[in-house]
């Protein structure tokens, strides 16, 4: 008879999800994630499927925080909805604004080394999202006559999609929540001056 699991695994998830965002896939170890989590090596393999396993668990629960918060309001947004969204990414106590940048730019990034078709799906995933997003509240405001209707919205979400890499990129880069500010700025002001009185 198999024993009773002493441990939950969202806690588990829980407390690696920093440790990834800050170090990143590569730099964390078993020894390191045995520590973290209170596993073994065994367990991590037969819970998660091993190191990648439980970073993709990580990733799951970080991105679900963001899409399920940060991200809501804009399906039903406009303009104001972005913007704020945006402002976030630098705004101090926000979920979306951090020293270590954004847990998914970092995955990307860094997959471009590890190849992981796995990492690679789950980020773009992501993005997809963020991009569908953006675009629901560029539709939104187009259907009530806020922005000009020849604006091409695929093409204006995809932008601001890029935009929030680079925004979380500058914050990790300069080891500050709020380095990308003036990005920020920017994007936010060139939103603002599609709207219509």
């Amino acid at each position: 008879m198999a024993r009773p699991k002493n441990y939950s695994v969202d806690d588990v998830v829980e407390r690696v999800v920093f440790a990834f965002w800050q170090h990143g896939y590569q730099a964390l170890g078993v020894r390191e994630l045995e520590e973290l989590t209170g596993l073994n090596q065994y367990a991590i393999r037969t819970e998660f499927g091993g190191k990648e396993g439980l970073y993709l668990a990580a990733l799951e629960m970080y991105s679900d925080r963001a899409i399920s918060s940060a991200m809501a309001p804009m399906i039903n947004g406009g303009i104001p909805e972005i913007v704020a969204f945006l402002q976030s990414l630098v705004t101090k106590g926000s979920m979306t604004s951090s020293q270590f940048g954004c847990l998914v730019v970092n995955t990307g990034i860094e997959n471009a080394r590890v190849k992981s078709p796995r990492l690679e799906e789950a980020v773009s995933k992501y993005w997809n999202t963020l991009e569908d997003r953006f675009a629901a509240s560029l539709r939104n405001a187009r259907a009530v006559k806020r922005i000009d209707p020849t604006i091409d919205i695929d093409a204006m979400a995809n932008g601001l999609v890029s935009g929030v890499m680079g925004v979380h990129t500058k914050n990790r880069v300069e080891r500050r929540h709020d380095a990308g500010t003036h990005l920020v700025e920017i994007l936010c002001n060139q939103l603002k001056s599609l709207e219509r009185p």
